[in-house]
């Protein structure tokens, strides 16, 4: 019903790299809670390395010698999520055994839900009981089983986005937020990005029993310069992809453009007067749409003269359907 896998946890947070403010402090938090058995709920998109902190949590806890379940909720059918997570009773429908659930499997340790949002509505309200009272029932079973579980889950969505859209119960999330980490992309934490280079390049050295000893500089540029929407994963299948392309001891930018088609091709330095334009540009159509094309409240939202969002407006030739206030 779920995968025996889970049960390994390996990191640490040794593992987790990086110098910037935001992954420094949401290391400090975790490592301050790791011990008490608040549930946690952790934020970041794809690639962030949400797991990680999560073993690592489970790994600095008291809990460390005790099972770790991991869970993506997004890969569970809706009609086995109930029977997975609190396990079945033999003959309970067509085809059911005696099985555990995941919050059995996890008794005494941490079980880890990602991407919670992908679990039924109809299912979370059964879910909060169970946070609540520390029991379960197996489905088509009558017996009450005392659990001792901790609870970490993440989304890889604005939690409050998804209360606000009704794919996370209210009173589901106060339960679960109890503790909140919230994991910055990689476009955020560029900083980041030369020790993250050598510390895949170390892994894929010792993997793949090579001695690649950097990248070149040019490529260097055009990682600070990408958005990186699949953030470190990204990064790091992008490193090992050029592992295999590479005949030197320096990884260039064909070794990479050989893998990624052409994803370089927009990643080129245009000077800050370039990325400011960009920026401007971007907030005045934003705040156009906010204040639905009025241009004195538009004006007032962005704190600039009237006059000054007339003469940009027409700069970046942007659609308004009245330039004046109707």
């Amino acid at each position: 019903m779920f995968d025996k896998s889970s049960y390994y946890c390996k990191y640490d947070f040794t593992d987790i790299i990086g110098k910037n403010e935001r992954i420094l402090n949401a290391k400090h938090k975790a490592l301050k809670v790791a011990n008490t058995n608040s549930p946690v709920l952790i934020y970041g998109e794809t690639g962030t390395g949400k797991e990680l902190f999560v073993q690592a949590i489970h790994n600095n806890s008291c809990r460390r010698n005790k099972p770790f379940i991991a869970q993506n909720c997004a890969a569970i059918p809706n009609e086995l999520f109930e029977s997975v997570l609190f396990g079945t009773i033999k003959g309970s429908f067509t085809g059911a055994e005696a099985r555990k659930g995941i919050f059995e499997a996890a008794d005494g340790g941490t079980l880890y839900l990602d991407e919670l949002n992908s679990m039924p509505v109809e299912l979370q309200a059964k879910f909060l009981r169970t946070l609540q009272e520390g029991t379960i029932m197996r489905v088509g079973d009558s017996k009450i089983k005392k659990i001792d579980v901790r609870i970490i889950s993440s989304v890889n969505e604005n939690p409050e986005f998804l209360v606000e859209k009704g794919k996370l119960r209210k009173d589901l999330f106060y339960r679960l937020n109890v503790v909140r980490i919230d994991l910055p992309p990689l476009r955020e934490r560029k900083e980041d990005i030369p020790v993250l280079v050598n510390y895949f390049i170390d892994k894929f050295n010792c993997k793949f029993k090579m001695n690649i000893k950097g990248i070149d500089k040019n490529v260097l540029e055009k990682f600070i310069l990408r958005e990186w929407h699949g953030n470190i994963r990204e990064l790091e299948h992008d490193i090992e992809a050029a592992f295999n392309e590479c005949d030197g001891d320096i990884l260039h930018l064909n070794d990479f453009e050989k893998c990624k088609y052409g994803e370089f091709d927009n990643c080129e330095n245009k000077g800050l007067k370039y990325d400011i334009m960009k920026f401007e540009k971007q907030k005045i159509k934003e705040a156009l749409v906010i204040c639905n094309n009025n241009i004195s409240e538009t004006a007032k939202y962005l704190c600039i003269p009237r006059q000054t969002l007339q003469y940009k407006i027409k700069k970046y030739n942007l659609f308004v359907k009245d330039i004046g206030d109707s």
